[in-house]
């Protein structure tokens, strides 16, 4: 039996219109649903956020495609830039395609010139994260410089990523390259869409500019606490338990054999590491957890996990991690 994962659309849309409520009239709302929408369905939380989304974003061409695919005609912004190869694909597609440097916007202008079809393209600027992103300013006025003489690619856009938006000290150096490459991105096409602040930028109010990306918020999580819009989980994981039974003391449960030192009634719950969560135990379950099942004390008609952020402080990790694994083999029920 596999576990139902409650997906609430309706809290979803919610939460999107609670963030884009606080946003000026001229700022963009992108909704974040790279990783299948944080595990809870990229083309469910698409079509509900149809028409409240200006933008979605996503990772990879693959998760675009299936936008697409499900009748998603918005705006849809790849974060990470592509292989060359997919070029194509993402033209033919209509998506919006991240380049950071020189050789990769020739490649594309190239090829869609050979197409006769129009790239869309947003530059990433590398403001300190450096994952990916254009280092510095000269180079940015380089690929605009450059594509005066490219009529088949169309700039629409620039961002970069806050590494740490909570330190101000930081994010404060990370906002005055943004804002020096925003004035020049501006003055080749006005109406750029310049966007830095995700989730955790967003509700520290650093700077919303032309568009905010929220991901976390979106699915009822804060990155950080701040009062700017209202937000509640919308996933509720519901676990079946498949016996419960009374364990001596002195026996042992699970791997690794630690005997237990009063007899213990203990359930035993249809969730293993398979199916997102971590191997070691936390607070209030029996042994280390197993690929498909995980012992908890007491006598439990099922469990229900509504909240991942308790869950995620007891592993030591964060929501995201949790609820892109969590509905991993979970059967997925959406309420609208």
């Amino acid at each position: 039996m596999k576990n139902i994962a409650e997906i609430d659309l309706s809290v979803i849309k919610r939460n999107a219109l609670n963030i884009k409520a606080t946003l000026s009239a001229n700022t963009k709302f992108c909704a974040v649903v790279k990783a299948n929408a944080y595990g809870h369905g990229a083309s469910e939380v698409a079509k509900t956020l149809n028409g409240i989304a200006d933008y979605f974003a996503v990772a990879i061409l693959e998760e675009a495609l299936e936008l697409r695919k499900a009748g998603i005609t918005t705006d849809i912004l790849i974060l990470i830039p592509l292989f060359s190869f997919e070029y194509s694909l993402a033209i033919d597609n209509d998506l919006t395609i991240t380049i950071d440097n020189i050789k990769d916007f020739k490649k594309l202008a190239t090829l869609a010139m050979q197409k006769n079809k129009r790239a869309k393209v947003h530059l990433k600027l590398n403001t300190g994260m450096n994952r990916c992103g254009i280092d510095d300013i000269s180079t940015l006025e380089k690929i605009l410089r450059l594509s005066k003489n490219y009529s088949h690619v169309q700039i629409t856009g620039m961002f970069s990523h806050l590494a740490c938006p909570e330190k101000k000290k930081i994010s404060k150096a990370m906002l005055d390259k943004f804002s020096l490459a925003n004035g020049i991105i501006k003055e080749y096409n006005s109406k750029a869409i310049c966007h830095v602040s995700a989730s955790g930028g967003y509700l520290l109010g650093l700077a919303d500019y032309d568009m905010v990306r929220i991901g976390l918020m979106l699915y009822g999580y804060k990155p950080f606490s701040g009062a700017r819009a209202k937000v509640k989980p919308a996933l509720k994981l519901i676990v079946p338990v498949i016996k419960t039974r009374t364990i001596k003391k002195g026996q042992a449960v699970m791997y690794g054999y630690s005997p237990l030192s009063a007899d213990t009634v203990i359930s035993i719950i249809r969730l293993g590491y398979a199916d997102g969560l971590e191997r070691k135990s936390i607070k209030g379950q029996i042994g280390n957890r197993c690929m498909d099942v995980t012992a908890i004390k007491g006598k439990r008609k099922r469990l229900v996990i509504s909240n991942v952020k308790t869950l995620a402080k007891a592993y030591g990790t964060i929501p995201y991690e949790i609820l892109t694994k969590i509905t991993m083999r979970a059967s997925v029920r959406y309420k609208r």
